[in-house]
């Protein structure tokens, strides 16, 4: 559906009030990402929730100024939104965060609007790559048959798909995204983020506490992350080998998994050159005295350049060894077909046991029939398939794992440029495990204009373009929690995922402290204003612990609750998770989903719980294995 012409009129009015001096057009721009929205359920309440804004009695009731939003005075229309920001009902947070982070979001990923902040954008025109992989050309409703089905092409995905293909398997492999290479990375973040994406980069919570970034092309996020390649670590083994009995897991068996997955993608520590944000975060562990480590990446002659930076939006130079450069050429150049923009609709089961999936690609409908399916869309999707295909496991869907990431943030005397340079080179666990395991790691993370504007708080338009004109200046420690208390993947009536998602007491109370960690470093490191992703803006003047814990109980007041403080995901896992049993797990031992032959889950979304690293170099290790059991 489109917006209603109310709807459009109220959210030209809203973006004029949200960006200072905006393009006429941005409402209109706007428009379009809210058309392209997966769900018809959030286009629907997102063209509802405009048209109350031109209540006069909504607008009595929750603002005070009895006029339709588009009669409002701009001073009034700011202190409207400053109202819905800031609301003690979630619905009201929800409903301002939705309509924030289109419209900024649209608005600098612009050239000219991120120019204008000092961000310089792509730094040349992409190189004429050629293109390796011949996706198979769909032109008509087209049935196709093989020996494996492989649904996804990222770390679980690619890795299998090339393993049994070298072990003479017929594989058709299944991605919902676009094949894209190095002659397509414009480095122009709205066009990735687009093009590279789930959902346009739009995806989140049902309550939109949490942004889910994943990606959706060829190659899914081996393609767009940061090339951090943690191995599984031992703890985390053995605890899914004890508590989850899955003895595998602490066996030479997954270890040899583990080694033959990093020698492949050339996992090293040799290109850790510190960006202008690991210097940063480098000064002040070392001031604080707290753990720094260097980050093991897949990465061969990576130049750590400012174009580095650019990684999230696809690694030109083609030094990040995602499975678009190794594990799916691999497979293609040994007779695998590989079809792009394809949404699996279902799996076809008959008699107790997987025979094949009906698929569309664009207009025309596919079918593949095979002896083995195998799922790897990723932990939203993958439970989202197995449920629309009719399974019922009480635990599918359920424990979901995100990784919840923030990010401490500062304005520092000097550029840091925090766009540029190796895109994640350092680490630090010194909070890793505050109890049984479950802590927050410290790392960084390139800030091009869209992260930026998701989390600069917007009390004001002014204020918010203030804050974006600091981005040369903006140092971040980024917080990457390991969850232990989960959430949910579900479908709606049509068949589309629907995340469901809130942060635990102990888990928050975990947050709170990397946040007051992170204030402490960045102070270490010669902040002189530190602030967070609120709702609301509160930052402090560095210097005295009295100002840092007064800004704490600020931060307190502020809430912890959904929209109140910006989450962001990176790493999606343990929806379909693997265990001993059908009452408490989705998968077996042998990734075979319980009570269906031949179908099998090889992604993250089959960890027992949280990994607490960067999880790629895991998921490609459990596909490996995955792939040499359905092999034999």
């Amino acid at each position: 559906m489109t917006l209603s012409g109310v709807a459009r009129e109220v959210l030209q009015a809203v973006a004029a009030t949200l960006v200072v001096d905006g393009p006429k057009d941005l409402g209109e721009r706007v428009a379009r990402k809210i058309a392209s929205l997966p769900r018809p359920a959030d286009r629907a309440e997102l063209d509802l929730l405009l048209r109350l804004l031109d209540s006069r009695a909504v607008n009595l009731l929750f603002s005070g100024v009895a006029l339709p939003f588009t009669r409002m005075s701009p001073d009034q229309r700011e202190r409207c939104l400053r109202g819905w920001a800031t609301s003690r009902l979630p619905q009201r947070r929800k409903a301002f965060q939705a309509l924030k982070r289109l419209t900024t979001v649209t608005h600098y990923t612009t050239p000219g609007a991120a120019r204008a902040i000092g961000y310089p954008g792509p730094l040349g025109p992409p190189p004429a790559t050629p293109k390796p992989i011949r996706p198979l050309a769909i032109t008509a409703d087209t049935a196709l048959s093989c020996d494996v089905i492989v649904i996804g092409s990222g770390a679980g995905g690619g890795v299998v798909a090339a393993e049994l293909a070298a072990a003479g398997k017929d594989v058709v492999v299944l991605e919902k995204g676009g094949y894209r290479n190095e002659a397509d990375f414009t480095h122009q973040e709205g066009d990735a983020l687009e093009t590279m994406y789930d959902a346009g980069g739009l995806l989140a919570t049902s309550d939109l506490g949490l942004v889910v970034l994943q990606g959706a092309t060829l190659g899914g996020g081996t393609v767009i992350n940061y090339t951090t390649s943690f191995p599984t670590p031992p703890a985390v083994r053995r605890q899914w080998a004890k508590e989850h009995d899955l003895p595998h897991f602490e066996s030479a068996e997954f270890t040899r998994s583990l080694d033959a997955v990093a020698r492949r993608l050339g996992v090293n520590t040799d290109h850790a050159k510190p960006s202008g944000r690991d210097q940063v975060l480098i000064r002040g562990l070392e001031r604080m005295g707290w753990h720094h480590g260097v980050l093991p990446r897949d990465v061969r002659a990576c130049p750590q350049d400012d174009g580095c930076g650019y990684c999230g939006m696809g690694c030109r130079r083609g030094a990040k060894q995602s499975t678009l450069i190794t594990y799916l050429q691999d497979a293609a150049a040994r007779g695998a077909r590989i079809v792009v923009n394809c949404t699996v609709g279902r799996v076809v089961i008959a008699g107790g046991a997987a025979t094949g999936v009906e698929a569309r690609v664009g207009d025309f409908a596919v079918t593949v029939r095979a002896p083995a399916v195998i799922v790897a869309a990723g932990s939203v999707h993958s439970p989202a398939l197995l449920l629309r295909s009719g399974i019922a496991l009480p635990a599918l869907g359920r424990n979901l794992a995100l990784h919840p990431a923030t990010a401490v943030l500062a304005d520092m005397e000097q550029d840091v440029r925090p766009w540029t340079g190796t895109v994640q080179a350092h680490y630090s666990d010194q909070f890793a495990d505050l109890d049984a395991g479950y802590g927050f790691k410290f790392e960084t993370a390139p800030v091009h204009p869209s992260l930026q504007a998701l989390a600069a708080p917007w009390e004001s338009a002014a204020g918010h373009r203030n804050r974006m004109a600091s981005l040369p200046h903006t140092a971040l420690v980024g917080i990457l929690l390991r969850d232990r208390f989960g959430g949910r993947v579900r479908v709606d009536r049509d068949g589309a995922a629907v995340i469901d998602y809130r942060l635990s007491s102990y888990d928050r109370a975990h947050l709170r402290r990397a946040i007051a960690a992170g204030a402490e470093l960045l102070e270490a490191a010669g902040a002189r204003d530190v602030w967070l992703p609120l709702a609301r803006d509160v930052s402090y003047r560095s210097g005295t612990n009295a100002a840092h814990q007064d800004w704490l109980r600020r931060v307190d007041a502020a809430g912890w609750g959904p929209n109140e403080i910006l989450l962001v995901t990176f790493h999606q896992m343990s929806s379909c998770r693997m265990g001993a049993n059908a009452g408490t797990s989705v998968v077996d031992a042998e990734h075979r989903v319980w009570g269906i032959r031949n179908l099998y889950v090889a992604d993250a979304s089959t960890f027992p719980s949280a990994s607490g690293v960067n999880p790629m170099l895991t998921v490609m290790a459990i596909a490996h294995r995955a792939a040499g059991i359905i092999a034999s």
